[in-house]
Order: structure tokens, then C-alpha cells, then sequence
């Protein structure tokens, strides 16, 4: 599983202190002269913004930013929190999270009673309690891809520069992260990405279920384990040479062809079609205005098509209660957990950095800002900040149940 890796909340500093522009009840406020309290109605609680905003044109886009991360958020985290519900519940977990009402706490807390707390105890109780049993986790990942034709059509309000372009999906995405239907060889260290209705060529390892040759030890859906199996129809803790359900990591230096109808991520030698890009966009390479920009990378992130992810823990249900109600549970459950920690949260926390940083530059332009304006910069400034707490709970949360997992089985 994937760590987040940005630290938040993140201050912000500039026109105003945030606490001195908020209300007793959380609402962001200015006051203007003559001692009137100005608020900014124009953003919403629920992230929605008016666009007729009578406000500094930075200042909209920063609070349109702010406003589709504040959605993005709203949408990942009851995902986050149901699944943790799913898997606590279905393991027997006391409900310590339901007084927690939607904070944050609700979905995990230092204390350890949020849902995803409540859902790794349990699990971790689980796989601690059959320590003599084989446990494989198979997952076949369903990849998310941000849409360049939206993120373009966006940035063509941005443009500082008449001259400015705006590339491809190719030019604008990091060569890691280009995901490509390939008709050469997909390169050694890349991924050729299979999935439950079209395997892959693999030669290497295998997250899913490999079949063929495996060589190290080849765990099968009733948890019997092998070694060097030559017909592993499993999950291969070493390098699978056959085929793979799943994403393969190639190892070989010659690469690999994937195969039909199936694409290569990180690196294709030869002709490809059909390119797309598993994170953010990065700038263009002429000038815009960063704050438009950022803009439409948080609207883009809120529209991603993510691919379902499919999870099969493979072990001998039949053990005792407790690992058939783990195993479909998990099955149920992880997926939506893994694209929050591993995908979606991908994008999501490489963007709210830089919306971040852009914000800093509005609210440093202070002297430059009505004092409408200023108000509304806060209220953004304000709403990016939870946020962007809240993003760095449900993914963290949502690594902590994968990993209680990944840790403890083959």
C-alpha cells in the first residue's frame, strides 16, 4: 500500500489570519471599512461556487479549487468510512464510531475507535488467530485515468500566453504514469496491465493470480501452498511466467508483449495507441495563470474514471468462521479502500499541495485584493485547509486497513 506522502494540514498565510477572519461558528469573514462584516456566501459549505462572484479573477479560481476539493473530499470519504464500516461489522466489531457522527474522527482516530480503526483490529484479530493457516492476497487493480481533452478545454481560459498550446496526454504526463495500448514490448520495470476478463502475458510478478510457472511459492484459492510449480493457478510470491490476472511487472530486459486488448503502464518500445495518464497532468510548457491552472487540475480530479479494482484473499475457508467472514469481507470491501489509499488519493493528494501553494500566492497579493476579494480568498483558503485534513484521515486510514492486511499474508 501507498503512504501518503504529503504532510497536512498546511498553513496558510497572507491578507488575514485565518482565525481572525472566522466567526464562532466556522464561517469565514472580513471585515471591511467602517467595521461591516463581509462574508463570501459565493462558496458554499458543500463546495459549490458562483461563478458571477463579484471577486478579484484569482480569487475565483482559487475558491473554484478549493470548492471541487472540498467535493472530491465529500465524495471519498463516506466511500472510505462504509467500507471500514463493511469490514468492522461483518467481523463483529462493537460500533464505537456512530457517536462520532461525519467527523473525521468517525472514520479514524489517535483513540482507535473510528471505523477503519475498529476494521484493522479486527482483521489483524483474524489472521493473528490463525497463525498456522496460508493466507495469498490477490488484487487485480482497476486504474484511474484524468481526462485531457476536459483538462485542455479547461486551461484554454488560463492561457497568459496566445501562442500557448497544450500538448498531448504524452507530453503532459510523467512517463511512469503513461498508461499506453502497446503494440511493441512493454519494457522491463513496466506494468502490463491485465484484469479478471483479460489476462496478461507476464514475466515477472504477478499481484493477481498468476498461470503457469511460478517460482517461489504458488498459493491457490483453497490456500494450498506449492513450491516451483510449473502449474500455479494462484498467487506467485516470485516471478510468474505465464499469465496474470492482474497488473505484471515485467523483469525480464527484453520486456514483454501483453497482449491483446490488454495496456502497458511505464514504458512501451514500438508503435501505441490510445495513450492515458494514471495521475495529474502536469503544466503545460507556455504560460498560464497558475491559480486558473490549478483549478482545472482539482475540476479534472473530480470527474476521474477509475476502473474497478478486484480483491480475492485466497485461504481455506473452511479453517473456522472467522476466515470465511474475513475472506468475503475483504473480497467486498477492500477494493473501494485500495482506490482511496492507492488511486483516487494518488491524484487527489498530488494536486491539494499545489492548490495549496497557489493559494499562498493569492493570499500574499493582499494589498492587491478588495476587501471582498479577501474575504473570499480566506473562506478558501479555509475550506482547502479541512479538506485537506480530511483527505490525509480517509487515505491514511484506508492504507492502515490494506496494509494490516498486506503485512500478514503471503
Amino acid at each position: 500500500m501507498r503512504i501518503p506522502k504529503y504532510p497536512v494540514p498546511i498553513a496558510l498565510v497572507g491578507c488575514v489570519s485565518l482565525a481572525s477572519c472566522m466567526t464562532t461558528s466556522g464561517s469565514p469573514e472580513s471585515t471591511g471599512s467602517g467595521g461591516q462584516s463581509l462574508s463570501c456566501p459565493e462558496l458554499s459549505d458543500s463546495g459549490d461556487v458562483d461563478t458571477s462572484a463579484q471577486v478579484d479573477p484569482r480569487v475565483l479560481s482559487f475558491m473554484e479549487a478549493a470548492g471541487d476539493l472540498r467535493k472530491l473530499v465529500g465524495n471519498l470519504k463516506p466511500a472510505v468510512k462504509a467500507a471500514c464500516i463493511g469490514v468492522a461489522t461483518d467481523l463483529g466489531a462493537q460500533d464505537t464510531w456512530s457517536a462520532l457522527g461525519d467527523s473525521d474522527d468517525a472514520v479514524s482516530n489517535s483513540g482507535g475507535t473510528g471505523a477503519c480503526d475498529a476494521a484493522r483490529a479486527k482483521i489483524q484479530s483474524v489472521l493473528q488467530g490463525n497463525v498456522n493457516g496460508t493466507f495469498a492476497l490477490a488484487i487485480s487493480r482497476g486504474e484511474c485515468f484524468t481526462d485531457f481533452s476536459a483538462e485542455a478545454s479547461c486551461e484554454a481560459k488560463c492561457q497568459a500566453d496566445q501562442t500557448c498550446t497544450p500538448g498531448t496526454c504524452e507530453t503532459r504526463c510523467s512517463p511512469g504514469e503513461l498508461n499506453v495500448s502497446c503494440q511493441g514490448k512493454c519494457n522491463a520495470n513496466a506494468f502490463c496491465e491485465g484484469s479478471t476478463t483479460v489476462a496478461t502475458t507476464c514475466e515477472g510478478s504477478c499481484e493477481a493470480e498468476c498461470t503457469g510457472h511460478c517460482s517461489a511459492t504458488c498459493v491457490d484459492e483453497q490456500g494450498n501452498q506449492t513450491t516451483d510449480d510449473a502449474n500455479c493457478h494462484g498467487k506467485c510470491n516470485g516471478h510468474c511466467s505465464g499469465s496474470c490476472d492482474g497488473r505484471c511487472k515485467i523483469d525480464v530486459s527484453s520486456g514483454v508483449q501483453c497482449g491483446a486488448n490488454v495496456t502497458c503502464t511505464g514504458g512501451c518500445t514500438g508503435s501505441y495507441t490510445n495513450p492515458r495518464c494514471e495521475e495529474a497532468f502536469n503544466p503545460p510548457t507556455c504560460t498560464v495563470d497558475e491559480t486558473c491552472f490549478e483549478h482545472c487540475r482539482s475540476s479534472v480530479a473530480t470527474t476521474v474514471k477509475c476502473d474497478p479494482d478486484t480483491v480475492k484473499l485466497l485461504t481455506n475457508v473452511t479453517a473456522s468462521g472467522d476466515v470465511a467472514k474475513l475472506v468475503a469481507t475483504i473480497d467486498k470491501n477492500l477494493p473501494p479502500l485500495l482506490q482511496a489509499a492507492e488511486s483516487q488519493g494518488r491524484i487527489a493528494e498530488d494536486i491539494v499541495q499545489d492548490v495549496l501553494n497557489s493559494g499562498n500566492v493569492v493570499l500574499n497579493a493582499a494589498g492587491s485584493l478588495d476587501v471582498h476579494s479577501a474575504a473570499c480568498a480566506t473562506a478558501a483558503a479555509s475550506s482547502l485547509t479541512t479538506s485537506a485534513s480530511s483527505l490525509s484521515v480517509s487515505v491514511q486510514a484506508s492504507a492502515n486497513v490494506g496494509q494490516s492486511i498486506s503485512t500478514n499474508v503471503e
